[in-house]
């Protein structure tokens, strides 16, 4: 069985705004200087109805447990890929997908950035699978928690890019 993730968050801004800043080649460089995670733009694809597809290199996060260790890249990286469709009812809908190479941890899920008060709001869910025997399902726990703990420090960065 998969860990859930289901995160929201609440931005100052507009739907179009908050897109504009997390779509960006400017992201990256944003969250690696907040994040220190050594964020990096590999690509990034425009299509129509500005669609965008953001792809980016970075550390994965600080407090990994030492029994999953063994289990990730010796570079320490992820590569993550967001896909943005086109706005639909004022609504920005994408996925996600974090790709940990040599690892048995699949993470992904969908995200939207939809109009809430005078603002917005940034709504993360996705599933997280570990296939390792006996630990699996106690490695998709701590995956759901340094997710959860990693988009809710994402926010804040969007936060001060609409600001």
């Amino acid at each position: 069985m998969a860990g859930k993730i289901l995160v929201r968050y609440d931005i100052p801004s507009d739907v179009e705004t908050a897109y504009a800043a997390i779509s960006s080649d400017a992201w990256a460089t944003k969250k690696a200087e907040v994040l220190k995670d050594d964020s990096k733009v590999v690509s990034r694809t425009v299509a129509d109805g500005d669609a965008v597809t953001l792809v980016v290199s970075r550390k994965l996060p600080d407090g990994i447990p030492g029994f999953l260790t063994k289990f990730l890249p010796a570079d320490g990286k992820v590569t993550q890929t967001d896909a943005w469709g086109p706005a639909v009812d004022g609504v920005r809908k994408g996925t996600w997908v974090a790709d940990t190479p040599g690892s048995p941890a699949k993470v992904s899920g969908t995200m939207r950035l939809e109009p809430k008060g005078d603002g917005c709001q940034y709504v993360v869910e996705g599933t997280a699978k570990v296939s390792i025997p006996l630990v699996g399902g106690k490695a998709e726990g701590v995956v759901v928690g340094m997710t959860e703990k990693l988009t809710a420090k994402e926010a804040d960065v969007l936060r001060t890019l609409v600001s």
